[in-house]
């Protein structure tokens, strides 16, 4: 309610209306006025004619002439005070997509990734902040649906998906770029940006402009059979193994449980089929996928061929990767699984399956993360999820800011790490109360957290494409020992092709 209080200005006497005598407000008021010349000053003595003639003649005739007059400010009496109901400021709506919410990428409505939004979601709506976050799914195809949603004026204000997409939502002219719009002028929130991982908040950017915050992220190591591990007569191996210690543990427990194509049951699977875990190797050998202006392909190098020889090796020549699924089919024998105790070892990605996959070999005293292997250095390549605001009105950019920027801080962003079990975007979460807990209930979660201090994540506004392209090389790697050096220098030089095109697009 807003108090109106109306007054009323006496003159002449002093009247009381039922109401309040009050003191006059403010100073008196005195006014100068120039009266009419007085009479000129009789001339001085001979002697000091000039001083005593001129101040007689002129100073004084002026101070005789002046007068002042004083006029009092009248009195004011409060009648009576009024209350007129304020006129209520309308509530700002907030629109997120997310990837993982209500069915998205076989994620259910109770999964442990749908009922983290939630939670945000209801933590946000119940702090009452005049902004309501209205949760939507993103669906599929998701950058022809957002660039379609953005051409009828219907684009979300908020949207969580793939790190790689957000820079080229940028450079597209559908993002805001946030450091000019809203970080420097918030200067609480600028202070807190040094406590992201900096390879997540690198890969947010492009060419120095911030398209994007990273809100979650996640990377793969070996989950362990301990079982298999020590019956084979080892223990699980600790960070420093090099390539070659890989191959030898390997080999033992192939050995152990006899040649997989007969016995069933496989040493290792995940290293090779897709891109994920050619970046790692191509970083452990001391590669690099691009140059640094991320104009042109670096890894048609010898540590590139290197790297893709070795996975080669680990399925045809070595025999302890699990083959392409062209075998199992021809064969008809099952597909080697984790959770069913046919592999020693898989590399699978940080996220809540741990603790599922953990039931099913015997609990998590039976798992163990194994660290990145090491040829140069450790390396482990991470990808995970960002949040990007889209180009609205002014009015649903500064609301969505707000939503955007509470997301993103630690104890929210704690939330959702411990909720889902991906690895958290600021080292600050590590040290929540709520995040501190996930670590003490699943300690093999250290190993990925640990990974975030030699960790790397590829960034390009066509990353995706590329990934693409590499998982096709790494498939054909994995189907029969193809010429590495000729298939390597030709998936190079496709993508090379791509990145003349996007340059010359975009300079």
């Amino acid at each position: 309610m807003a108090s109106v209080i109306r007054r009323r200005y006496l003159g002449g006497g002093v009247a009381v209306l039922g109401g309040l005598l009050a003191a006059a407000c403010g100073e008196v008021e005195v006014r100068y006025v120039q009266g009419p010349a007085g009479p000129a000053g009789r001339s001085g003595a001979q002697g000091d004619r000039g001083a005593a003639g001129a101040a007689g003649a002129k100073g004084a005739a002026g101070a005789a002439g002046q007068t002042i007059v004083v006029e009092k400010e009248k009195p004011v009496v409060v009648e009576k005070v009024v209350e007129v109901e304020a006129k209520a400021k309308p509530r700002q709506k907030v629109v997120l997509w997310s990837a993982f919410w209500r069915g998205q990428r076989m994620v259910g409505e109770n999964s442990e990734r749908s009922t983290g939004w939630v939670s945000l979601a209801n933590q946000w709506n119940a702090m009452d902040t005049g902004v309501t976050l209205a949760l939507e799914p993103r669906g599929g195809g998701t950058d022809t649906k957002i660039v379609a949603a953005y051409a009828a004026g219907s684009q979300p204000d908020l949207m969580h998906t793939a790190y790689w997409s957000m820079n080229g939502y940028g450079l597209a002219g559908m993002a805001v770029e946030l450091q000019e719009a809203f970080i420097k002028q918030d200067k609480e929130y600028a202070a807190t940006m040094d406590d992201f991982y900096p390879h997540l908040l690198e890969s947010s950017m492009w060419q120095g402009k911030v398209w994007s915050l990273p809100q979650e992220t996640n990377g793969d190591l070996p989950y362990t059979n301990l079982a298999m591990v020590r019956e084979a007569g080892l223990e699980p191996l600790q960070l420093g193994y090099t390539w070659d210690d890989l191959v030898e543990y390997c080999k033992q427990l192939q050995f152990s449980v006899g040649p997989g194509k007969e016995s069933g049951i496989w040493a290792i699977d995940g290293l090779s089929g897709t891109a994920s875990q050619f970046f790692n190797l191509l970083r452990q050998a001391g590669g690099e996928a691009y140059n640094k202006e991320q104009n042109k392909i670096l890894f048609d190098s010898p540590e590139g061929i290197e790297a893709v020889q070795y996975v080669s090796d680990l399925v045809h020549k070595h025999q302890v990767h699990v083959p392409d699924r062209d075998f199992f089919e021809a064969t008809g024998t099952q597909y080697p699984r984790f959770r069913n105790g046919k592999l020693a070892m898989h590399y699978e990605t940080s996220a809540y399956r741990l603790v599922l996959w953990a039931r099913s070999i015997g609990g998590l005293e039976n798992m163990y993360v194994s660290p990145s292997p090491t040829k140069k250095k450790p390396f482990i390549a991470t990808f995970g999820q960002n949040m990007v605001m889209f180009n609205t009105t002014s009015t649903r950019q500064e609301a969505a800011w707000q939503v955007m920027r509470w997301l993103t801080s630690t104890e929210p962003a704690a939330h959702y790490a411990a909720v889902t079990m991906f690895l958290p975007p600021r080292r600050s979460v590590v040290e929540t109360a709520e995040y501190s807990q996930v670590l003490k209930d699943v300690p093999q979660f250290r190993k990925f957290v640990e990974a975030l201090n030699y960790a790397f994540r590829p960034a390009h506004p066509e990353f995706p494409k590329h990934y693409g392209r590499i998982t096709e090389l790494m498939s054909a790697v994995r189907k029969q020992p193809i010429g590495v050096k000729d298939a390597v220098e030709q998936a190079a030089r496709e993508i090379n092709a791509m990145l003349e095109q996007f340059n010359q697009k975009y300079g």
